[in-house]
């Protein structure tokens, strides 16, 4: 995890590529996915729940087919009003999006265990 803060909220950078990044806010104990321009706050759960349905989508089915049905693919996150509707690329950005996100999420939850943090290892 990285030590920046966005102004707005107090929350902490997560994970970041070249097309998004997540952030968490203690104040509202929430995740806000941060992609493509867009902003969408998500419960942990929810944030959960929108990966798997990311990692769910079949990208070699979208990728093989010649279809027009197989062009976008439109999700909506829970509890949201939001809607994505994502080219075959915009899907594996947002997969390595969400999935890098997770993974320092994870890794911030075993080292709080051992009694570390990303902080003072820094």
């Amino acid at each position: 995890m990285s030590a920046r803060t966005t102004s707005s909220a107090h929350a902490v950078e997560i994970f970041r590529t070249e097309r998004g990044a997540v952030y968490q806010c203690d104040a509202t104990q929430r995740l806000i996915l941060d992609f493509w321009d867009t902003h969408t706050a998500l419960s942990t759960r929810d944030f959960a729940q929108f990966r798997r349905m990311v990692n769910t989508i079949d990208v070699q089915q979208m990728a093989l087919s010649t279809g027009s049905a197989y062009d976008v693919e439109i999700l909506t996150p829970p509890r949201s009003e939001r809607c994505y509707v994502l080219t075959l690329c915009e899907i594996i950005h947002l997969r390595e999006l969400l999935n890098g996100s997770q993974l320092m999420l994870d890794l911030n939850s075993m080292l709080r265990e051992c009694g570390c943090s990303l902080t003072s290892i820094a």
